[in-house]
């Protein structure tokens, strides 16, 4: 402890310290206001009116359905969640590589550095969560102003006891943990190879295989799930029963896609890289595939937020195309309300995946500055210019994005589809193309922003000589 305080304190309270926890500060806040939702859809309806009017019914009725949909919700942040948490982690602990590696070249255990990386993440988590209790509070004052089923969210349905704060903050602290331990592998590398900045070997083609099962398993179980749903309606089960059955349906594939996107992701910008490399000769972009090839899992996840985000739109888009197709048909007030709800659900679940997007994305422009920092300042000192240098990093992150992007829309179609069976139209795959396409350009946008963002980092790295960095 003696030790980890001692290269805590030079870091700690830096400047570099501050993204990390308004990054962590976010995804707490999300967190917050994630399971602030879910709790409210248990308590927004007056159950004790339950016999006062039809309106009542009505929403006594759906309260169900909309539980199961905010708990959909809450599972599809997971990743999003997940990834900012790595990518906070990382660059909390960037800085010290040095440090850490002087220390195994010393004789410290790959454990004891293991345990430092993690006491750093989890400070930086504590902090950032504290901060966000306050910036959830702030949220659920204008959030609860939303109405389902005509009636508000209220924001003291929103407020989490501190028993349900302790059990997000437990929560938040663990993903935090599992966050930093595969999100700061290098220093757990041998001495010599974090020493000398020597990358993890490339990820397996057992992996890939991997990959395509897990995914091959979520199409067969999305082919399974139409059979099931029919015979489910055809038995006549009760309305919660059937609740679960398709919380089961669609929960399932939409899990196991999204690993198996996660794996094959690396493996397809890595094959980007590898066949885009031999085409070119500017230096800027050899430089650039030269990058993505030293680490592709690194270069995948800067681009995999926007990827898992369009992924969530293209399998969600066919399901409400068809939902406001049914509704416009039957012109019935209360499925209109539903359509309108589920859309004012899509929006706030698109917006806070979004932000957590963009905050990733600058956290990893920023890792990814530091990480390959020697080599920025090497390559300006031999006559590389910072324009040079700053098109590079923009090829790194534009190059495979648009590429990944398309093909989690693609897997996610290919995906929803057995559950639409006939019911995905061309109508629906028109309305499902306009919301990837619109996903795909406010991703590139939130990632160009953080590329010009993390520009005076890139020039302050550049301007000191290897030795300072």
């Amino acid at each position: 402890m003696q030790v980890y305080s001692l290269i805590a304190r030079r870091t700690f309270f830096s400047s570099q310290a501050i993204l990390p926890i308004l990054a962590f500060a976010a995804s707490a806040a999300s967190l917050l206001t994630v399971a602030g939702g879910i709790q409210a859809f248990y308590l927004w309806v007056p159950y004790r009116a339950t016999g006062a009017s039809a309106v009542y019914r009505e929403a006594v009725q759906m309260a169900p359905f909309y539980q199961f949909c905010a708990w959909f919700a809450g599972l599809l942040l997971i990743f999003p969640l997940f990834t900012l948490g790595a990518s906070a982690a990382r660059l909390s602990a960037r800085r010290r590589d040095d440090r850490l590696a002087t220390l195994r070249l010393l004789g410290a255990s790959t454990a004891r550095l293991t345990m430092m990386t993690v006491l750093d993440a989890l400070a930086y988590a504590l902090i950032g969560f504290v901060l966000g209790v306050g910036l959830y509070a702030l949220l659920i004052q204008p959030l609860g102003t939303l109405r389902f089923q005509g009636f508000p969210l209220q924001a003291r349905y929103m407020a989490l006891s501190p028993k349900g704060i302790g059990y997000c903050a437990l929560f938040f602290l663990v993903v935090a943990t599992v966050s930093s331990l595969f999100g700061l592998s290098k220093v757990s590398i041998s001495p010599l190879g974090v020493r000398q900045r020597v990358s993890a070997a490339p990820l397996s083609r057992r992996l890939l295989v991997g990959a395509l099962v897990i995914f091959g398993a979520a199409i067969v179980l999305s082919v399974l799930a139409q059979s099931l749903m029919q015979s489910t309606a055809q038995a006549g089960v009760s309305y919660t029963v059937l609740l679960f059955i398709v919380a089961l349906i669609l929960g399932l594939p939409v899990l196991l896609g999204m690993v198996a996107m996660d794996l094959l992701g690396t493996f397809v910008v890595g094959l980007y890289a590898k066949i885009a490399v031999k085409r070119t000769s500017k230096p800027h972009a050899l430089l650039a595939y030269r990058a993505i090839l030293e680490s592709p899992r690194a270069a995948w996840r800067q681009v995999s937020g926007v990827a898992m985000s369009t992924f969530t739109v293209a399998f969600l888009g066919p399901i409400f195309s068809i939902i406001a197709q049914v509704s416009r048909a039957s012109q019935d007030v209360a499925q209109s309300t539903l359509v309108a709800d589920m859309w004012q659900g899509l929006f706030l679940l698109l917006s806070i995946s979004f932000v957590l997007v963009a905050i990733s994305a600058l956290l990893n422009q920023s890792a990814a500055i530091f990480e390959r920092s020697s080599l920025y300042s090497s390559l300006h000192m031999m006559g590389a210019s910072r324009r040079v240098l700053g098109a590079s990093r923009r090829l790194v992150v534009m190059g495979p994005l648009v590429l990944v992007s398309t093909m989690s829309a693609a897997a996610a179609l290919l995906l929803v589809g057995p559950l639409m069976g006939s019911a995905l139209s061309g109508v629906s795959l028109l309305y499902t193309l306009g919301l990837v396409l619109a996903s795909i350009v406010v991703g590139v946008l939130l990632v160009h922003c953080a590329l010009l963002a993390t520009a005076p980092l890139l020039r302050s790295v550049t301007s000191k000589p290897v030795s300072a960095l």
